[in-house]
């Protein structure tokens, strides 16, 4: 739990107008990519509502999490280490994966927010962080990093899963943090990383949306965060040939008083797109029933209540559209409407997880 609070902390701070998405540094050959664009002036994250459900939020999770309440804290011994705001709306973060044949995973993360370089590196060698190498960039381990933040984050940098290498193979490269300059953070594995720092230098071709998926990210109004898979990218499966599918893009944007989602799915015809069509729109048509559940059965307060915020929610989801090769789904909530379910769901977490009975301590 405490690993996942600090996560959440960090990734929610950077939860950042299509203009601004900077995938420069960004491998092309990655089969999903991902990025964010800066939140200034948006009701979600940069409004006097986002800042007091933010702190509302922070209270009921220290009800539930007790390490949560030294976020703050950990938030001041980040700034005073590195330099960064985590909750300047500025700060924006790109990234992405490949998967190669044997399942194994390599990406990395670009991390686009002012620190002080300076201040990093005194505070790493103060601390004595472990130093690792990406091409002729010196950077630190990132599990040694972290931990040298806080007493908390430390504990939470114990909790990461050790690398898993096979049998015989070379040790895994430990995870590390390049610091290019006064903006830019790179945080990979040393090879992966000298690839994405090559990038930012302009040697190589970065990821860049194609004019093909840009639409459905502008409808968004102001996006604000893409996520994109390229199915040519992945290993290819007899399933995956015969399912016809090419890729997906998923944007949230901001609309006026609204926070609009869309999703597409493209397949090679029209006649490979239609069986996730139905598939799609099905499980929206069975989905009001399945909340219903069993009359005869007796119902708790906050099961009922779970039950009418999944109908509010489910409520802004529109009928799938099916256009060609393209299966689009839109949803749109109002902001407001839409902090105070997600409010309200934090709330019921934390009756049932006070309510549930706590292990034996010595």
């Amino acid at each position: 739990m405490r690993l996942l609070s600090c996560l959440a902390l960090v990734i929610t701070s950077a939860v950042l107008p299509a203009q601004d998405f900077d995938f420069k540094g960004v491998p092309a050959d990655y089969a999903i990519v991902f990025a964010t664009a800066s939140s200034r002036g948006l009701k979600i994250s940069d409004s006097p509502e986002a800042k007091a459900f933010k702190a509302r939020m922070e209270k009921t999770l220290a009800g539930l999490d007790p390490s949560t309440k030294d976020s703050k804290e950990m938030q001041e011994a980040i700034k005073a280490a590195t330099g960064i705001d985590l909750e300047s709306p500025d700060n924006r973060i790109a990234g992405g994966v490949s998967l190669d044949a044997a399942g194994d995973l390599s990406g990395g993360l670009i991390i686009r927010a002012r620190h002080d370089s300076k201040k990093l590196s005194a505070h790493a060698v103060a601390k004595k962080v472990g130093t690792l190498q990406a091409g002729a960039i010196k950077g630190w381990n990132g599990q040694e990093l972290l931990a040298s933040l806080s007493d908390e984050l430390a504990k939470a940098a114990k909790e990461f899963p050790a690398p898993v290498t096979a049998a015989g193979a070379p040790a895994s490269e430990p995870i590390g943090v390049f610091d290019l300059d006064d903006n830019t953070l790179v945080i990979a594995q040393p090879k992966e990383a000298a690839r994405i720092i090559d990038l930012l230098k302009g040697k190589g071709v970065s990821y860049a949306l194609s004019s093909s998926l840009r639409p459905q990210v502008n409808a968004t109004g102001r996006p604000y965060a893409v996520f994109a898979m390229n199915a040519a990218k992945l290993p290819a499966t007899p399933e995956l040939t015969d399912s016809g599918f090419q890729g997906a893009i998923f944007a949230m944007g901001e609309n006026s008083s609204d926070q609009v989602m869309k999703i597409s799915a493209y397949f090679t015809t029209k006649e490979k797109a239609a069986p996730m069509a139905m598939q799609a729109q099905g499980m929206l048509a069975m989905a009001p029933m399945m909340l219903a559940g069993d009359p005869s059965k007796p119902e708790t307060a906050e099961e009922k209540e779970m039950k009418a915020l999944a109908a509010e929610f489910l409520a802004g989801v529109q009928p799938v559209e099916a256009a060609g090769n393209q299966v689009t789904l839109t949803a749109k909530w109002d902001t407001l409407k839409l902090f105070g379910m997600l409010e309200k769901i934090v709330a019921i977490g934390a009756t049932e997880a006070k309510a549930a009975p706590q292990p034996l301590t010595k």
